[in-house]
Formats: structure tokens, sequence, C-alpha cells
């Protein structure tokens, strides 16, 4: 077997763990956790073609008091007149400790695959410290946190490529991170990072995102999201600026 299939299916693996684990959760041990599904969807045919697929499944833990535990898997797939312009696959496995205090430790892994990227595989896992500094209600949170992590990316090259296939390095992590609940179940949310490289400072990724979310009817909100990448020293072949905005409905469990 191939490295790029193996890993492709590791990560469908993953993937697919975070997407089905809130249905069986919901239907074993609905008083400890909160399932949501996500799903968004744009074609169109005639004189241009296209079709975008986007999936997102999370598991979060309710009972917070000694800790949050998280598990989310996110798929994404488009075409444009036959080119394949979206194809990526995303899970996380995060852990909060004391999540509602002032301070808060948390360990957090996170695997991937983006073909559009050249990145057959990424892996980023660390811990850190996170920082409430500003909640002047129960509708407004503002948070920081820093932390150590380890990178590993290996690369879809081309033939004949005479760059490396595999990257690793430790990075710095800092993170920014702003809630607000409108009211009438509207919320937004923005989210910062900025991970410089521990030995080289010039070699940093910056990933910023904002959502606004509003509940439509029940349990199922219409979630608005953007989110900004700048990989100051991308995958062989790419470019070092990424931006996506997607439309998608969201169902809690």
């Amino acid at each position: 077997m191939s490295r790029p299939t193996s890993t492709y299916r590791a990560l469908a693996v993953f993937f697919s763990v975070g997407l089905y684990a809130p249905l069986l959760a919901a239907q074993e041990i609905p008083s400890l956790w909160h399932p949501t599904l996500e799903l968004g969807f744009t074609g169109a045919s005639g004189n241009t073609s296209f079709s975008v697929l986007s999936t997102a499944a999370s598991l979060t833990r309710l009972h917070r008091e000694r800790f949050e535990f998280e598990l989310s898997g996110k798929f994404r797939w488009g075409k444009s007149d036959g080119e394949v312009i979206a194809n990526d696959v995303q899970a996380t496995i995060k852990v909060d400790w004391v999540p509602n205090g002032e301070w808060s430790p948390f360990l957090y892994a996170t695997a991937s695959r983006d073909v559009i990227r050249n990145l057959d595989s990424r892996l980023v896992a660390g811990g850190g410290t996170k920082w409430t500094f500003f909640q002047p209600s129960d509708n407004t949170k503002m948070s920081i946190s820093a932390a150590a992590v380890v990178d590993y990316e290996n690369y879809l090259l081309p033939v004949g490529s005479t760059d490396p296939e595999t990257v690793h390095a430790g990075r710095w992590s800092a993170r920014v991170k702003f809630d607000h609940e409108f009211g009438s179940g509207t919320t937004f949310q923005h989210v910062s990072f900025l991970q410089p490289r521990m030995t080289n400072f010039g070699d940093y990724l910056v990933d910023v995102s904002n959502s606004l979310s509003t509940t439509l009817v029940s349990n199922i909100s219409l979630v608005i999201h953007h989110s900004y990448i700048h990989d100051e020293v991308p995958p062989p072949g790419t470019v070092q600026n990424d931006q996506r905005l997607s439309v998608v409905l969201r169902m809690s469990l």
C-alpha cells in the first residue's frame, strides 16, 4: 500500500470516529455529551459547473466543572468544471482542565490532510495554558493561550521534485479567542493563531477565523464561517495565503 493511500485511509478512519461518535454517544449517555452535526452544499450547472460539499461533527462533554473533552472532525470536497478545487479532512481531540476557570491547562492533537495544499498528512500535537482575562457577563468571554507543539508534515510531491518529502519542527503557539452572544440565538466567535517555529521565527503560520451563527428553528442554526491562513513557508508548489468562506447548517442533537 502506498504512503498517500495508507495515510488517507488513516485520516478517514479518524474523521469517521469524529463524525459518528456523536450519534452513538447521544443514544448511550445523552446527559453527559453534546453532539452536533454540520452540513453545507453549494452547486451550479450550465455556463459554469461546480459543487462543494462540507461536513463536520463534534462531541463535547457537558459537565465542565473538572474538565472538558472534545472530539471533532470535518471533511470538505469540491469540484469546478471537472477540476477538484477542495479535498481536505481534519480530526481533532482536545482536553481542557477546569475550562470555566480563569486558568485552564489543555492538551490537543490534530490530524489533517489537504490535497490542494499538497499536504499528504499533517499532525500537530501539544499542550499549554489558557487564560480567560475578560468575562464581564455570561454572554461575553475573551481568552489568550500559549502552548508548545510538535508539527509534522508529509508532502505530496510531483515526480522528480528535489524538495524534502517530510518536515517536522517544534513551534510556539499563541491564540486569541473571543465569544459573544447577542441574544435571540445569535453568536459571534473570533479565533486567531500565531505559530512560529522555535528555531526560526521567520517560519510561521497565521490562522484567523470568524464565524456568525443564528438559530433558525429549535436546534438548527445557520453558520457563516470565514478563515484566512498564511503559511510563510508553504508546502512545495503552493502559495502562502488561503481564504475560505462557508455557509452551513448546524444541528444540535
